[in-house]
This record gives structure tokens, C-alpha cells and sequence, in this order.
């Protein structure tokens, strides 16, 4: 959390003087994730499974997951480090997460699968919709030739939203197909008529859907951009407001 917060006030400080802000923003947040990282698969070692069993847990994870990848991201497009401030602080607040989390009762490896499997389903929901929202933007704003301060190549928005929908569905297919076996193993059968299975099952579908219309061009590029931006909603209530009844 201490180098997330020297990486808040260093972009804070370099958006005051409206300077890009430099590779020690870079740095201190690899520093943090480094020590969070060692953190999560130090428990994992200790337990022998998936480290968190609760919300908070996992959405701790999944957000030091997304500043990972968005710091990845930034190594081809030094444009992202702009975004510095927000992703420093949102990184604090990933990690003050792991406060309030309970470590995992379950030692099974198909357990660890299945929620490896929903936290990059959900990362890649999650950039899909971004990626999404960004170009709908930048073309609304290149056709009143107005262009903004901050942007992407429209093409590497374009890549993105449909690598990242393509990903969503395969990670939530493996979500639900380990949960399965999981779930046969735990409670001797394969399905549980939990409202949170109910509803991935219903993201997956959601998901097949937007990806085979891509496939067959079935939709136009904005009409694609919006489903994938409804995804990413969906994505968010079924994680955020949808709980685990067994």
C-alpha cells in the first residue's frame, strides 16, 4: 500500500506541473504489486488452495490483476501512465482489501481453477467494456474533429474489445466447467441452483451470443461496442451484487 500511495502523490505531482509522468511511477507501482503478489501465493502455499473465500478477497485480487495488466499495457503505450493517479489509487484500494478477507476453507485444486478461471473472465469483461467505451468515444469526438488530450490507436481499440469479449467467453466457459467438477466433488453433483452460478451461467450465454454475431458479422461495429459495454455491467452486478448461497 506504501508504494501505491508514493506512486498517487509522484502522478499527482507530475499532473500538477502538466508534465508525463516518468518511469518512477512505473517502478513504485511494480514494487507494490510485486509485494502483493508474493503476499497472495505466500497464503496460497500456506493453504494449499485459493487464498480468499470471501468478496473482498477477490475483488482485491482482481483489481491488482487489472493494474498488472494495464502496466503491461503501458510498456507499448506510454500514454497509459496519463492514468497514473487514478490507477495508483485504485491499486491502495485493491490492497486495503485484503484487510477484511478471510482466508479459503477449500483445498481442492479444481476450487482454485474455477475462481483463477472467473477473476480473468471478469479482467477481461471488464477491459472489453474500456476498450469499448474508449472508442465510441475517440470516433465521436474524431468526427466533430475535436481531438482529445488523451487517446488510443482507434485500431488497438478495435483489437482489443474483440480479443477481450473472446477471452471473457473462454475464461467463463472454464469458470463454469471447473465449477462443475467442483461442485460434483463437493456436494455430489454437478450443478447447484446457486444464484451466483445462475447468473455466470447467463453471462456465458450473454457472452456466446456477442461472440458468434462477431463472428458471422451480425452486428455493426457500434452495435458491437455497446453489447460489450452491456457485458461488462452485467459483469460487474453479477460480482458486486450477486452472492454465494452455499
Amino acid at each position: 500500500m506504501g508504494f501505491y500511495l508514493l506512486s498517487f502523490f509522484i502522478a499527482l505531482l507530475f499532473s500538477y506541473r502538466g508534465k508525463l509522468p516518468n518511469r518512477t511511477i512505473f517502478f513504485s507501482m511494480l514494487f507494490a504489486l510485486l509485494f502483493y503478489f508474493a503476499y497472495v501465493f505466500h497464503m496460497g502455499f500456506k493453504l494449499g488452495s485459493f487464498p480468499f473465500a470471501n468478496i473482498y478477497g477477490f475483488i482485491g485480487l482482481l483489481g491488482n490483476t487489472m493494474i498488472l495488466a494495464l502496466i503491461v499495457f503501458s510498456l507499448k503505450n506510454p500514454q497509459l501512465l496519463r492514468l497514473s493517479a487514478v490507477f495508483s489509487f485504485f491499486g491502495f484500494l485493491s490492497d486495503l482489501l485484503a484487510l477484511p478477507s478471510e482466508p479459503s476453507p477449500y483445498r481442492n485444486p479444481l476450487y482454485s481453477l474455477h475462481t483463477l478461471s472467473a477473476l480473468f473472465a471478469y479482467t477481461c469483461a471488464f477491459f472489453g467494456g474500456l476498450a469499448s467505451f474508449f472508442r465510441l468515444l475517440l470516433e465521436k469526438k474524431l468526427k466533430h474533429k475535436d481531438m482529445p488530450t488523451f487517446s488510443l490507436p482507434i485500431n488497438l481499440l478495435r483489437f482489443s474489445e474483440r480479443l477481450m469479449i473472446n477471452l471473457a467467453f473462454v475464461f467463463f466457459t472454464l469458470t463454469l466447467i471447473f465449477g462443475s467438477f467442483w461442485t460434483r466433488i463437493h456436494f455430489g453433483k454437478h450443478w447447484i441452483n446457486d444464484p451466483k452460478l445462475v447468473f455466470t451461467l447467463l453471462l456465458w450465454i450473454y457472452y456466446a451470443f456477442v461472440v458468434h454475431m462477431n463472428l458471422v458479422k451480425g452486428l455493426r461495429p457500434k452495435q458491437l461496442s455497446a453489447f460489450i459495454i452491456l457485458g461488462s455491467f452485467l459483469s460487474l452486478l453479477n460480482l458486486l451484487f450477486v452472492r454465494h448461497e452455499v
